[in-house]
């Protein structure tokens, strides 16, 4: 779907309605994405509950090239899941996004990305805490300086992660603690959130801001 400029049209008969995200012409039902301004949007939901599809569909509604639209995924495992879902959702374009594989700097990936991007799928932020835990890294200092960088970025960046208490989780220490913090940390992304989804099986509640 392309981006178009509202005041280049001009409307006779027909009316369009717009909010946010689309307009919607009453000619038909053919909704058009438009351009948005950068936010932030945190999609939150168990596993398999759709969280990560309807991230991808959002960005796929925009008239973008692949090298636009980049997906940040934390494991090899992860980009051969992603790409499985985003081909199933766009079968005619198999480049749908530029997928960059990173468990460990996520945060340093973010702050180099290409200045074409112009959306940015995080997927997931749950798998990247338990990663940096790992490393005996400082997960909090990594942590605040992320979100230094997503409050200063120029994207629209949608950000997956797990909603605590939606997992079965093994009863270790190094297991809790990643519950913890990822608990904690989820916290601090939706209070800087425009946006705030709940997926339950396959249904996005608005928790914040709107649906995408």
């Amino acid at each position: 779907m392309a981006t178009i400029d509202i005041k280049k049209m001009h409307l006779y008969n027909n009316q369009v309605k717009m909010n946010s995200k689309t307009l919607l012409s009453s000619a038909s039902d053919q909704k058009i994405q438009t351009k948005r301004e950068a936010q932030i949007s945190l999609l939150l939901g168990g596993s398999k509950c759709g969280k990560s599809s309807y991230a991808y569909d959002y960005a796929l509604g925009y008239g973008l090239n692949n090298d636009q639209r980049t997906i940040i995924a934390t494991s090899k495992e992860r980009v051969n899941e992603i790409t499985k879902k985003t081909m199933s959702i766009n079968s005619t374009n198999e480049k749908s996004f530029t997928i960059i594989e990173d468990g460990m700097d996520i945060d340093k990936t973010l702050e180099n990305l290409s200045p074409k991007t112009q959306i940015v799928i995080i997927d997931n932020i749950f798998a990247w805490i338990s990663n940096l835990l790992k490393s005996g890294e400082d997960v909090e200092k990594r942590l605040d300086h992320f979100l230094t960088l997503l409050t200063k970025s120029k994207q629209d960046i949608v950000i997956v992660s797990n909603m605590i208490g939606f997992n079965l989780i093994e009863e270790s220490g190094k297991e809790n603690k990643v519950v913890e913090i990822s608990g904690i940390f989820n916290q601090k992304l939706a209070a800087i959130s425009t946006n705030v989804i709940l997926l339950v099986a396959g249904l996005p509640m608005k928790i914040k801001g709107d649906l995408l």
